[in-house]
């Protein structure tokens, strides 16, 4: 019976919690490029490669510049192997309506005591929306394991 016990420990240590060797991760191949919108580079858009096999996503943010490096794992890993659809997004801030009071002014009021609700008006798109839907952004990438990966988008109208 002792023997048993120690037998069935034994085996659930060999074993383990989990059941098995993990997947291993899918190979990801580094992805760059430049955002420009009628010439001029955007900054701080968000570049999204979505891969059509493997449905797995890689993302980015524009610099200064309008340049970009992709990240699926870990920082400027890259992206998965394949054709993938591409979307850009770039809002400019949402901003209150009316301006708020100085805070060393009388008609001051700290955030959460407001009598009336404060108007924000929606976030505006600075490039143009159809950039932000795969169906209809018109962008396309191919990623290949023995390429630079150097994507350049020049938006329009």
């Amino acid at each position: 019976m002792k023997t048993s016990i120690v037998a069935l420990f034994a085996l659930a240590f060999i074993v383990g919690c989990g059941g098995g060797p993990k997947t291993p991760r899918e190979p990801v191949f580094p992805v760059h490029g430049t955002v420009k919108y009628n010439g001029e580079p955007v900054v701080g858009a968000d570049v999204t490669f979505t891969s059509e096999t493997s449905k797995r996503s890689a993302f980015g943010r524009t610099d200064e510049k309008g340049v970009y490096h992709l990240t699926t794992f870990s920082g400027n890993d890259g992206a998965v192997e394949g054709k993938q659809s591409v979307i850009i997004v770039k809002t400019l801030p949402a901003t209150a309506s009316t301006p708020a009071a100085d805070i060393e002014s009388a008609e001051y009021v700290p955030p959460g005591y407001e009598t009336t609700p404060v108007a924000v008006e929606e976030p505006k798109m600075q490039i143009p929306a159809k950039y932000a839907a795969a169906e209809t952004s018109g962008l396309l990438a191919v990623v290949n394991p023995d390429s630079d990966n150097e994507n350049n988008f020049n938006l329009v109208d």
